[in-house]
């Protein structure tokens, strides 16, 4: 298993360190970023609730970050065809800590409600950066590879932000003296470090004649968009929007699931994230080899529906070491497929739409988890959490069951034969 594990690291080691200049550098500026947007997430609600808000408060303000990832979701495809991937890289950064440090240093509902709106429309540039310069920047062959990489990337990046954004608060407190400051503290690191991703995007270079052409007009991007095959699209849409409705409902509640129903505290909060962010990282590994062996959309859908007892667990259990298992398998298992279906949705579309498909997938998935954040803390206010676990764990399978069935006949692009396959145990 050691030597199987192995084998798997330095495949990747291997295409990683052969990908080039720009690749490299993407993935530092992914790490930073995800560093600060971890700590960040990891502490914001917990500081809500110390300022007073309610579940339903603080439900309300989380959505309003999704509502505004999409509504940026599109416009965000057609800058990516239009203005340089550095660029926008660089602003996306020091706008996100511009926000994140505004949402730290304000306490007035309006104002957090607006902020949380406009720091989600930055942040999706960002998060839709991934398909478009993996594709741009990466020939085929290394592609599956670079992107398990930028998620194992993000996620290796929230191992460290949780524990790192877990200690803090209780360092920052023996110098404060104050619960809420010490939280604050912590918040404020977390906008440092996100901030500091512009600076390995602003040493990216633009390909090699990208200057030379001449970018789409407006009114070329929206020909383009109206004449996308919109029957695959509605098809790759749907689950998406199920699987966001069903995490929207819980998973902006995690850390306030363990508070409430375990009376874990931030330090241990923080530890249990890093270790489901390494069981992330483990899923996202082995990502390529799961599709070699069962193929992109098998491996999307046997994951998801692995992962929905284990939700069942988290519902109706009050075991924690058997509670804690099981959110680490579920987190696992379920971001396992995240590459996978990236890779797949590449793979289906024709080259132009790859930022417009992933932007409406974007859409898809901000827009149900926005309504469904908004329901789940109102529920969690008003009856716990087992409700909204159940639900979620129902949308799962739903996605599941509509995925496979829409997609089981689709001819996959051929797998690399780089690719390596799972290591015996």
């Amino acid at each position: 298993m050691v030597r199987g594990v192995g084998r798997v690291l330095s495949e990747y080691w291997t295409q990683v360190r052969g990908s080039g200049r720009n690749p490299k550098l993407y993935l530092v500026g992914v790490f930073l970023f995800g560093l600060g947007q971890s700590m960040f997430t990891l502490i914001f609600n917990l500081y809500l609730r110390s300022l007073g808000y309610t579940d339903s408060g603080i439900g309300q303000i989380l959505s309003k970050v999704s509502i505004g990832a999409a509504v940026a979701a599109l416009p965000a495809a057609f800058l990516f065809r239009r203005a340089p991937a550095r660029a926008l890289l660089v602003l996306a950064g020091a706008l996100t800590a511009l926000g994140y440090t505004l949402q730290a240093t304000f306490r007035a509902p309006e104002l957090l409600l607006l902020l949380s709106f406009v720091t989600g429309m930055v942040i999706t540039v960002f998060r839709l950066s991934i398909a478009p310069v993996i594709m741009r920047e990466t020939g085929s062959s290394a592609r599956p590879f670079l992107f398990s990489a930028a998620f194992g990337v993000l996620f290796a990046s929230a191992i460290v932000g949780s524990i790192v954004g877990g200690a803090l608060p209780r360092f920052f407190h023996a110098f404060l003296g104050e619960e809420q400051a010490a939280l604050r503290a912590t918040l404020y690191v977390g906008c440092v470090l996100t901030l500091l991703s512009s600076v390995p995007f602003f040493a990216m270079t633009e390909p090699a004649g990208s200057g030379t052409r001449l970018p789409p007009t407006a009114l070329m991007q929206i020909r383009d968009f109206l004449e996308i095959d919109w029957g695959l699209h509605l098809r790759l849409l749907l689950p998406a929007a199920l699987v966001g409705l069903g995490a929207g409902l819980i998973i902006p509640f995690m850390n306030l699931y363990f508070r409430d129903r375990f009376g874990l505290s931030e330090g241990e909060i923080g530890a249990l994230f890093a270790v489901m962010q390494g069981f992330m990282v483990v899923g996202n590994l082995f990502g390529p080899a799961v599709s070699r062996r069962i193929g992109l959309v098998g491996g999307v859908v046997a994951t998801q529906l692995a992962s929905v007892p284990f939700m069942v667990v988290l519902a109706l259990s009050g075991n924690f070491p058997l509670v804690a298992a099981a959110f680490f398998l579920r987190s696992g298992l379920m971001n396992m497929n995240q590459p996978l279906a990236s890779h797949f949705a590449m793979e289906v579309v024709s080259e132009r739409d790859h930022a417009v498909t992933n932007s409406l997938l974007s859409l898809a998935w901000f827009l149900a988890w926005s309504l469904s954040a908004d329901i789940g803390g109102a529920l969690i206010e008003r009856k716990g959490y087992t409700e909204p676990l159940l639900i979620a764990a129902g949308l799962y399978v739903a996605a599941s069951i509509l995925y496979w069935v829409f997609f089981k006949d689709v001819e996959e692009a051929s797998v690399p034969r780089s690719e390596v396959e799972i290591p015996e145990a």
